[in-house]
Protein backbone atom coordinates (compact mmCIF):
# COMPACT_ATOMS: atom_id res chain seq x y z
CA UNK A 1 0.00 0.00 0.00
CA UNK A 2 1.34 3.41 -0.97
CA UNK A 3 1.31 6.25 1.51
CA UNK A 4 0.64 9.83 0.60
CA UNK A 5 3.36 11.98 2.05
CA UNK A 6 3.07 15.69 1.98
CA UNK A 7 5.93 18.08 2.24
CA UNK A 8 6.20 21.76 2.67
CA UNK A 9 8.25 24.34 0.93
CA UNK A 10 10.68 26.01 3.27
CA UNK A 11 12.66 29.16 2.70
CA UNK A 12 16.25 28.60 1.67
CA UNK A 13 18.66 28.63 4.56
CA UNK A 14 20.82 31.68 4.98
CA UNK A 15 24.20 31.43 3.29
CA UNK A 16 26.31 30.99 6.43
CA UNK A 17 29.50 31.56 4.46
CA UNK A 18 28.25 34.94 3.22
CA UNK A 19 27.17 35.83 6.76
CA UNK A 20 30.62 34.92 8.09
CA UNK A 21 32.30 37.03 5.38
CA UNK A 22 30.05 39.98 6.24
CA UNK A 23 30.86 39.64 9.94
CA UNK A 24 34.59 39.54 9.15
CA UNK A 25 34.41 42.74 7.07
CA UNK A 26 32.18 44.43 9.66
CA UNK A 27 34.84 43.71 12.29
CA UNK A 28 37.64 44.94 9.98
CA UNK A 29 36.29 48.01 8.16
CA UNK A 30 39.77 48.98 6.97
CA UNK A 31 40.11 45.78 4.91
CA UNK A 32 38.90 45.25 1.33
CA UNK A 33 40.08 41.66 0.84
CA UNK A 34 39.75 38.41 2.76
CA UNK A 35 41.49 35.12 2.00
CA UNK A 36 39.93 31.99 3.46
CA UNK A 37 39.43 28.30 2.80
CA UNK A 38 36.39 27.34 0.75
CA UNK A 39 33.32 25.98 2.50
CA UNK A 40 32.03 22.58 1.41
CA UNK A 41 29.83 22.94 -1.69
CA UNK A 42 30.32 26.72 -1.71
CA UNK A 43 30.64 26.80 -5.49
CA UNK A 44 28.22 25.29 -7.97
CA UNK A 45 30.87 23.20 -9.73
CA UNK A 46 33.69 21.20 -8.11
CA UNK A 47 36.96 23.12 -8.03
CA UNK A 48 39.07 20.17 -9.14
CA UNK A 49 42.73 19.66 -8.37
CA UNK A 50 44.53 22.80 -7.22
CA UNK A 51 47.90 21.45 -8.35
CA UNK A 52 50.87 20.03 -6.50
CA UNK A 53 51.92 22.34 -3.68
CA UNK A 54 48.76 24.41 -4.06
CA UNK A 55 45.37 24.54 -2.35
CA UNK A 56 42.05 26.13 -3.18
CA UNK A 57 41.19 29.34 -1.34
CA UNK A 58 38.48 31.92 -1.68
CA UNK A 59 39.44 35.52 -2.33
CA UNK A 60 36.60 37.68 -1.03
CA UNK A 61 36.46 41.29 -2.23
CA UNK A 62 34.33 43.95 -0.58
CA UNK A 63 32.45 46.15 -3.06
CA UNK A 64 31.10 49.67 -2.58
CA UNK A 65 27.51 48.78 -1.75
CA UNK A 66 28.46 46.34 1.00
CA UNK A 67 28.18 43.33 -1.28
CA UNK A 68 31.05 40.93 -1.66
CA UNK A 69 32.52 39.03 -4.57
CA UNK A 70 33.92 35.53 -3.98
CA UNK A 71 36.54 34.09 -6.33
CA UNK A 72 38.11 30.64 -6.03
CA UNK A 73 41.90 30.82 -6.44
CA UNK A 74 44.62 28.19 -6.37
CA UNK A 75 47.51 29.42 -4.22
CA UNK A 76 50.70 27.96 -2.78
CA UNK A 77 49.85 26.01 0.35
CA UNK A 78 52.45 27.89 2.42
CA UNK A 79 50.61 31.21 2.06
CA UNK A 80 48.67 31.44 5.30
CA UNK A 81 45.23 33.02 5.08
CA UNK A 82 45.68 35.07 8.25
CA UNK A 83 48.96 36.58 7.07
CA UNK A 84 47.68 37.79 3.69
CA UNK A 85 47.57 41.60 3.53
CA UNK A 86 45.30 43.69 1.32
CA UNK A 87 48.22 44.85 -0.89
CA UNK A 88 49.18 41.27 -1.69
CA UNK A 89 45.59 40.15 -2.17
CA UNK A 90 44.91 43.11 -4.49
CA UNK A 91 47.81 41.96 -6.70
CA UNK A 92 46.43 38.41 -6.76
CA UNK A 93 42.98 39.76 -7.61
CA UNK A 94 44.39 41.80 -10.51
CA UNK A 95 46.14 38.69 -11.86
CA UNK A 96 43.32 36.15 -11.61
CA UNK A 97 39.99 37.95 -11.61
CA UNK A 98 37.83 37.85 -14.73
CA UNK A 99 37.21 41.16 -16.51
CA UNK A 100 33.68 41.49 -15.10
CA UNK A 101 35.01 41.18 -11.53
CA UNK A 102 37.73 43.75 -12.24
CA UNK A 103 35.08 46.13 -13.61
CA UNK A 104 32.99 45.70 -10.44
CA UNK A 105 36.04 46.46 -8.30
CA UNK A 106 37.00 49.48 -10.43
CA UNK A 107 33.48 50.86 -10.06
CA UNK A 108 33.71 50.45 -6.29
CA UNK A 109 37.10 52.19 -6.18
CA UNK A 110 35.88 55.08 -8.32
CA UNK A 111 33.25 55.92 -5.68
CA UNK A 112 35.80 56.26 -2.87
CA UNK A 113 36.59 59.82 -1.72
CA UNK A 114 39.93 61.06 -2.94
CA UNK A 115 42.48 62.07 -0.34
Amino acid sequence: MARNLSGKVVAPAADVTALADKAWFDAKPERDFLLRDPAPLEFKDPLGDAGEGFSWRVLVVRLDDGSRLRLPVSLAWDLHNDHAKDQHLAMIFDQVAPDQAKAMRAKALSKLPRA
